[in-house]
């Protein structure tokens, strides 16, 4: 019967079933690494590979959810089928999302027809968690022309989205002091598209500019990332942003290396996954033994030594 269930959650999530979609997200949600969340993504993963995955990151507070909204809005209007998957800080004991002005946001895209998903990213030093990518893939399956993935603004996750996302769009705004900072310590380099928010502000052209005269400088490539400038109350803007979206996503479907390089990455990450999960009781059982903890303390073993006795013992 569970398997019937499983099925025909399985069969709603191709024809695009939202109800089915829902259910399925809260499977590999909330089951991970269950046969039932596996199986999810091993029956729908031929049915993947058409959506458009933009990634959408930068500071707390710069308006990333409001710039979603109209953005998610005026690609509806086009007659595009767009699903948005929401990242939250959550706590690193609980699990529990943060969901601040998500509520909100929701109200605002069903309006659309926009499906949106809230995730929680586990309180993960890594960054974006497994159900985040499984997550994808159920949208992607479902029939999404583009998927809108939201991360929390700070973190490895944010990182992370890059490997994820065929266009990571950086959001910026006018008054930008110590968030070129950021982008030169290492976050530009993800950025695909840059946007600054809120252009009827002071200071808005100038930091454009400013931030062209700092791309320009520091990026190489093929891809040279353009500065869009947007209002998200007007939507002044977003239709320059569209286009930027789409350039890009065209700019990615014509170099294979871009996408084997997306596919290389999930795959080191699953693997690394199934042998953690495989292999965890060992794990937990050789890290909770007194003796052996005594002899590192004791200095008798080194930690490489005992490590390797351990991998050798269970591979």
């Amino acid at each position: 019967m569970i398997f019937l269930k499983l099925q025909d959650i399985i069969r709603g999530v191709i024809e695009g079933d939202r109800r089915s979609v829902s259910r399925a997200i809260s499977i590999v949600e909330n089951e991970q690494n269950t046969d039932n969340a596996k199986r999810i993504v091993k029956e729908i993963f031929s049915h993947t590979g058409g959506a458009h995955i933009v990634g959408i990151t930068g500071p707390p507070g710069i308006g990333k959810s409001t710039l979603i909204g109209s953005l998610s809005a005026m690609l509806s209007e086009q007659g595009r089928k767009v699903s948005v998957v929401a990242i939250d800080a959550s706590s690193p004991y609980t699990g529990g999302s943060l969901l601040g002005n998500r509520i909100r946001m929701q109200e605002t895209l069903t309006k659309y027809g926009v499906f949106m998903r809230s995730l929680a990213n586990r309180g993960l030093k890594g960054g974006l968690s497994r159900s985040v990518w499984d997550t994808v893939k159920i949208l992607d399956a479902s029939g999404s022309d583009i998927i809108i993935v939201e991360t929390v603004g700070a973190g490895q996750a944010d990182l992370d989205v890059a490997n994820l996302a065929d266009t990571v769009v950086m959001v910026l705004g006018p008054g930008l002091g110590d968030e070129i900072q950021a982008i030169k310590a290492g976050i530009m380099e993800i950025g695909k598209i840059f946007v600054v928010n809120k252009i009827d502000l002071a200071g808005a052209f100038i930091a454009m500019k400013d931030l062209e005269e700092t791309l320009a400088m520091s990026m190489h490539g093929e891809w040279k990332p353009p500065v869009v400038g947007v209002n998200s109350l007007t939507r002044e803007g977003y239709e320059d942003f569209i286009r930027e979206v789409d350039r890009h996503g065209k700019f990615v479907l014509e170099h294979d290396n871009i996408r084997m390089r997306k596919y290389r990455t999930e795959l080191e990450l699953t693997i690394t996954d199934e042998l953690k999960n495989r292999f965890q009781d060992e794990i937990d059982n050789f890290l909770n033994d007194r003796d052996k903890l005594q002899s590192l303390f004791d200095r008798k073993v080194d930690p490489y030594s005992a490590a390797e006795n351990l991998i050798n013992r269970i591979a």
